[in-house]
């Protein structure tokens, strides 16, 4: 899976010039044909290094869940439909969270533990996105 959130804020000329797979750079696409060719994701991650617990997941709309066990983390989370991402998507969305983190003047209010795993899961129908 290629990087599609991250590539629509990119600056970068290649990304501007693209569109859906099989589009003519003259017909502006169709919402349909931009979900299909960029899918809307919901990310979540787990990260270690907390009192409440060894491992955090983070899930949408901000939810945090501690786990003493990786294991009973991992298994939350995909059984919820999370997916982990392959190893390059994974590592640039390491790298962008790191950053982000390390912008923030005086470093950050709350613990953000070590990012261990990014894992996402597709958006697919019209009743998700809305959420």
């Amino acid at each position: 899976m290629e990087s599609q959130a991250l590539a629509l804020i990119d600056n970068n000329a290649k990304h501007q010039q693209r569109g859906p797979p099989g589009a003519s750079p003259d017909i502006v696409p169709s919402s349909a044909q931009l979900r299909h060719a960029f899918p809307v994701m919901n990310i979540a991650t787990i990260s270690s290094g907390f009192e409440k617990g060894d491992f955090l997941v983070r899930e949408e709309k901000g939810q945090r869940v501690y786990f003493d066990f990786f294991e009973e983390a991992f298994n939350y989370i995909a059984y919820k439909g999370y997916i982990r991402m392959s190893g390059d998507d994974e590592k640039e969305w390491m790298d962008t969270m790191n950053n982000v983190h390390a912008s923030v003047k005086g470093g950050m209010k709350y613990n953000t533990g070590k990012l261990l795993m990014v894992l996402y899961k597709p958006l697919t129908t019209e009743e998700e996105y809305s959420h």
